[in-house]
């Protein structure tokens, strides 16, 4: 069935790819990039999936527009569009300053004072403004670091890849530190069903497993024979592997392994 989605953030990381995969399944999408007024190019927004933000290390620098993309402009939207559903991308991020694990229902502590804080702040707030608002077919999804090998990726696997096919790959995190990364088309595949069909008001969109920077080298190491370096410029980071639960109840979910996901586009570089 044909469906209207509306992607914020088109030309985003994840945006544009949602863009070309929801077209090419037949369905009928507007697009609202950075800076575009919606309201002034469509009267009905059908499925909105909200996928504008800041992204990488520019939060650090670009505080106001982290507030407009993350909550000033996702309240206009809330407040004054028509839709049907409405899609909040977040961030698995904010559970680095989780109190009690995570699961979609954690408590968070939070220093307005810390950069870091002050982005998960900004997601909290569009997650609580959601919630708060009271619509039904409004829904969140805490996504996780996401990956997709492609030339205008800069996603952390994506530049150790490119490095590794140079012969060398220089990593500043600790060589035990972890995190959860998902496969892009894991994630491409489960917005639009979390959109239409999602019966939770908050999922966590995310592996369920933690990857270390050892386990990263091992695999470049063993495909690629490249060299590397551990700088441990960056101090141990070891959360806890996200609660994925939800996702694996309502739709049998299966995320991919970002080990095999880098393993597999080494052999098939190698293979051209």
């Amino acid at each position: 069935m044909t469906e209207l989605f509306t992607v914020f953030g088109a030309d985003g990381f994840v945006g544009k790819r949602l863009v070309r995969q929801l077209t090419d399944q037949g369905h009928q999408v507007q697009t609202v990039g950075r800076d575009e007024e919606h309201d002034k190019k469509y009267t009905d927004l059908g499925h909105v999936m909200y996928c504008a933000g800041v992204t990488g290390s520019r939060f650090k620098t670009e505080q106001f527009r982290v507030v407009d993309a993350h909550v000033s402009l996702m309240a206009k939207v809330l407040e004054t569009s028509k839709f049907s559903t409405f899609l909040y991308m977040s961030s698995a991020r904010v559970y680095e300053e989780s109190l009690n694990g995570t699961s979609v229902d954690a408590s968070f502590r939070v220093r307005p004072s810390n950069i870091s804080d002050f982005y998960n702040l900004s997601k909290l707030m569009g997650e609580s403004l959601i919630i708060q608002s009271g619509l039904a077919t409004a829904r969140i999804v805490r996504v996780s670091y996401a990956v997709d090998y492609a030339e205008d990726s800069t996603d952390n696997i994506t530049l150790f890849l490119k490095s590794a096919f140079h012969g060398h790959v220089r990593f500043t995190a600790h060589r035990e530190s972890v995190k959860d990364y998902i496969v892009m088309g894991d994630v491409l595949k489960m917005l639009p069903k979390l959109a239409l069909s999602g019966k939770s008001k908050i999922y966590n969109l995310a592996s369920g497993m933690n990857t270390s920077t050892s386990e990263i080298a091992k695999v470049l190491v063993d495909e690629t024979g490249c060299g590397t370096e551990f700088t441990n410029e960056e101090e141990l980071r070891s959360p806890d592997p996200i609660d994925i639960s939800l996702l694996e109840a309502e739709f049998a979910y299966q995320p991919q392994s970002v080990v095999e996901y880098a393993r597999n586009v080494i052999r098939t570089e190698n293979r051209r």
